[in-house]
Parts: C-alpha cells; structure tokens; sequence
C-alpha cells in the first residue's frame, strides 16, 4: 500500500512538472520564437536582425511578426529593409513532416535603406563595411577636370612619328628602281634598227617584175608582217605593264602629298582635348551612384540566390548535411504560394508606395515544378510609375534563369547631389526620371542593360563668376541643360562583370571645351604645318619631278609601238 501510495505520488510529481513545462513553454514561445528569429537571421545577414515581437498561435497555426529590422552589412548604420507587420499561416500536416508551406502570408510597411542610430555590425561576423562590389569599383573615378596641353610644335614633332619622310624614302627608293628596270627593259625591246630592217626586206619585195619572184617576195612580205606583229605585241604589252608600274607610283605620289597634313592632323591629337578625361568627368559624375544602386540589388539577390536552388547552409558548418527529406508528396521543405507585399520603395526626394505580390518561393522549386514570380508597383497615388518584375526560374537548378524588369516613368526626383568637390559641386535639384532596365542571369552570367533619361532638368549648386576659362565652359554648358541620358551595361560574371557606362554629356562637355581651345589650336596647327614643311624641305617637288623623268619613257614606248604599226 505504502508502495503504491509513493508510485502515484511521483507520478503526480512528473506530471505536474509537465504540466509546469507546457505552461512555461506556452507563456514563452513567443519569446523563443523572436529569440530564434534574431539569432538565425543575424547568422544569415551577417549583421543584426532585430524584432520587436512574435505571436505564434496555435489555431490555425501561423505566426506574425512585428518590427522587423533587418542591418545592412555592407553599410551597418542603415538598415536594408525593415517591416511594420509580418503575418504567415502555416499547414499543419506539412509542419508535422518538418515542412513549412504557406499558402498565403503578407508583409505591410516595408522600408528601405533606413537609418539606424546604432550599429548593425557584429563583430567577427560582419564584413568590414568599406567594401564597395565590382560595378562601383569598375565605374569610381576620383574628380579631376580635362586636362588641356597645349605645348610648342618643335617638342610636338620630336614625340610624334611622322609618316612623311619615311614615305617620300619609301616612294623615292620604288621610282629608282622601277626607272633602271624598265631602262633595262626597253633596251631589249625591239628599236629604230629593226623597224628600218623591216622597211628594207619590204622595199626589196616591191622591186620584184617578174611573176615568179613577186610571188617570193609575197611571201616574204608575209612574213615580215607577221614579225612586225610580234614584235609590235610585244612593246603593247610592255605599255601595259609600264601603265600598271605607273599608276602605281602615282597612287604613292598622292598619298605622299597628303601625308605632311595627316601628319600634323596625328600631331594635333596630342594637343588640347583630352577626350578619355572628359569621359571620365560624367563617370565621375554620375557612374558611382548608378553603379551603386545596381550592386546594391545584385548583392541581395545573390544572398537570395542560394535558398532558390536548396544549397543555403551557413559558411562555417562545413559540408551540408545529406537531404533526407520525403518528397513523394511533391512539396518541398519550403514554400509560400502567395506572398502579398506592401510599402515603400526609396526615391531621391521622395518614398513611393508600392504594393504587389510573390508567389511559389520556395528553395526546391524542381520540387515544386513553378518557378517564383515577383510583381510591384507603384500606388496610384504615387508620382510617376514604377514596375518591377521578376521571374527567378529554378526548376532546372542545373540550367537556372533569372529574369527581371525596371520601368520608372516619368518619376519626379529631386536634391541628389552628383558632386561634392569643392572645385566642381553639382546637385540635381529637380528632374523627371525615366528609367528601362533589364537583366539575366542565365546559369551564373551576368547580362545587364540599364537607360535613363531625365527631362525638366534642374540644376543646383553650381559656382558663379568662375574665372577659371576651362571651368566656366563646363558650368555654362550646364546652366543651359535641360534633359540627358545615361546607360549603363555589365555582362558576364557577376562578381566581377565588364562594365560600361554611356551618357550625353560626354558629347555636351566636349563641345564646351573644344569651342574653348578651337582657336588656340589653329594656331598651333598652323605652326604644325610650316614645320612640319621645313623639314621636308624641297623633297615632294623634288619627287614629283624625278616621276616625270619616269613618264618620259612612256611617251617612248608609244613612239616606238606607232614606228611599227605604220609598217602594217
């Protein structure tokens, strides 16, 4: 009895302890719960992933999340987005398999790039915040205005190559030689001697009274016609290879009497208009901050990319644990159907409200046969219009194919400051912002275009009364702007594609600044030209006379043919 008594009293122990567990377990979960959403998000970010709360409810199962605020890793005091209100259903049967799929969760007041007042670093797991991605590095330039050389014409000549003697040497090396070639030749030629033989042999025929001879010397006559007409082929088609050998030399004359102005035109690259640095005056302008915003996307999607082909496991476990999951019912281990969207998306001078949808995330999607699709856009009571698309294609995880698409139209921005250098400030104040944007990446390669125009430009910040000739162009050409364009393209490995960056004003500053130097130029070209003439010196002409030495024996060999076709 007494036995028995104890059996029942520890079990009423252990059941109370039970009972005092599920209990706790209950009062806390939530706290568990926002515990664990914390300590694995900030494991995945690599920077700190806070949460005000977390409700988990029983019936029907799900869970709402509040405050959530996920840190930039690459800039710690902003946040890359934040949301007011998670909210996500769960299927019970598949969380029993140790499967979460929601049919339908949604997501309201979404924020970008916001500031945080502390810190979203964690030290010894976020990367140091410097980092910048390739694009920024590829486009970064540091501001430096053109630079404009105009140098003494002696020191031009002694940098650069000129063309024109080595040609006239060239020309006057080919003359020589052909010229005691075809002397040569036209002394093998048939002369004066046998045209004077052959009238000869012709005059003896017509002495001839007699029938038998006369018809000797017909025959004869035959056959210095025949030897007539050899010897006549012969010089013709010596004309013909002296014509070719003539034409020729002349073709080498013209681009010989042209070199001297080539040569001053090569020369005149090398003054005045840098055209690489006016270029990379509009990079340095505008090319960080547009490379900036793309890396920024890329970066997130490449976070995302590894949880759409199932391959994400944190870096410092090693190999990933073998997939034991049972698949036969055809659902993956993760997977939200319908993700409903809402907030707002960060422009300059403004935040625009969006809304849209995500559906069939999932990290099996050759599990689940869809692939993801993403929608957004613009509230209609935004300024302007946004779209953005994407379709993320993991059903082949093997051949993936990632698509997506960015229309702004006409978009009202305002305040981005493109320069803070002291020696050149810039700020857009106002604009309208139209924006085409599409990418792919099929199986890892990069192929990315992006164009911008901006119209109802307003400038800002710009110096007056600047003395500086050179510098006042460039703001006078500014003042006067009212629209400009900009496209961007990258293509190949995203984590370190080629990039190239292409914008009108590259056309605008270079006009400015060639009208600045055009006289100064035309002084030095002219310069050019009586130099570049006085070291030639009297060669051309002198050339020029050497060939009509040449053209001499052309007129020869038509003498010489016209002394046989009158014997015929």
């Amino acid at each position: 009895m007494d036995y028995s008594m104890k059996v029942l009293k520890i079990l009423g122990y252990v059941l109370a302890v039970l009972v005092l567990l599920i209990v706790l377990a209950l009062v806390f979960i939530d706290v568990i719960a926002k515990f664990v959403v914390e300590r694995e998000g900030s494991k995945q970010v690599k920077a700190k992933v806070e949460v005000d709360s977390v409700d988990v409810r029983f019936y029907p199962v799900g869970a709402t999340l509040n405050g959530l605020v996920v840190t930039n890793p690459g800039t710690p005091m902003r946040n890359a987005f934040q949301a007011e209100f998670i909210d996500a259903n769960l299927d019970l049967s598949a969380l029993l398999k140790t499967k979460i799929i929601v049919d339908t969760a949604n997501v309201d007041g979404m924020r970008f790039n916001t500031a945080r007042e502390t810190s979203g670093a964690i030290p010894g797991l976020t990367p140091p915040p410097d980092e910048k991605g390739s694009l920024v590095e590829q486009l970064k330039t540091d501001f430096k205005l053109p630079v404009l050389e105009m140098p003494d014409p002696k020191a031009l000549l002694e940098r650069a190559d000129l063309q024109t003697p080595k040609l006239a040497e060239a020309f006057k090396q080919n003359l020589e030689a052909k010229k005691a070639a075809w002397q040569a030749r036209i002394d093998q030629l048939p002369d004066q001697e046998k045209v004077d033989a052959y009238k000869a042999r012709l005059k003896g025929v017509k002495k001839q009274k007699d029938p038998l001879g006369f018809l000797n010397a017909a025959g004869d006559a035959l056959a210095v016609k025949k030897e007539v007409e050899q010897d006549l082929s012969q010089i013709k088609n010596a004309r013909g290879d002296f014509n070719a050998d003539l034409a020729e030399l002349q073709a080498q004359l013209k681009v010989l009497r042209q070199a001297p102005a080539k040569d001053v035109e090569r020369t005149m690259a090398m003054v005045g208009l840098d055209q690489a640095s006016v270029q990379d005056l509009a990079k340095t302008l505008f090319g960080d901050d547009l490379a900036r915003w793309v890396q920024s996307g890329y970066t997130w999607y490449g976070k995302l990319q590894p949880y759409l082909n199932g391959s994400a496991a944190p870096e410092d476990t090693g190999p990933a644990t073998p997939d034991t999951t049972d698949y036969s019912d055809g659902l993956p281990k993760f997977l939200v159907k319908k993700l409903n969207i809402s907030g707002e998306v960060p422009a300059p001078g403004q935040a625009i409200p969006f809304s849209g949808e995500f559906t069939d995330l999932t990290d099996r999607a050759d599990i689940w046969g869809k692939p993801a699709k993403l929608f957004l856009e613009s509230q209609q009571n935004a300024a302007g219009g946004v779209t953005f698309t994407g379709l993320l294609n993991h059903v082949d995880p093997q051949n993936f194919v990632d698509t997506f698409g960015l229309k702004m139209a006409k978009l009202p921005i305002s305040d981005i400051t493109f320069s803070d250098n002291e020696d050149f400030p810039l700020t857009l104040a106002e604009a309208l912002l139209e924006v085409a944007s599409k990418a792919e990446i099929r199986n890892g390669q990069l192929n990315l275009d992006v164009d911008t125009e901006f119209f109802e430009v307003q400038l800002s910040n710009l110096l007056e009364n600047e003395s500086a000739p050179l510098k006042a162009a460039l703001l006078d050409a500014l003042k006067g702007l009212d629209r400009f364009s900009m496209s961007m393209q990258a293509t190949g490995d995203p984590a370190n594609p080629q990039v190239s960056l292409q914008t009108s004003l590259d056309k605008l500053f270079g006009s400015a600044i060639q009208g600045l130097v055009g006289k100064k130029q035309a002084e030095i070209q002219q310069r050019l030209r009586t130099e570049v003439q006085a070291r030639l010196g009297n060669t051309v002409p002198a050339l020029e006379a050497q060939l009509g030495g040449f053209v001499d024996l052309q007129s020869l060999l038509g003498e010489r043919a016209g002394s046989f076709e009158k014997l015929l």
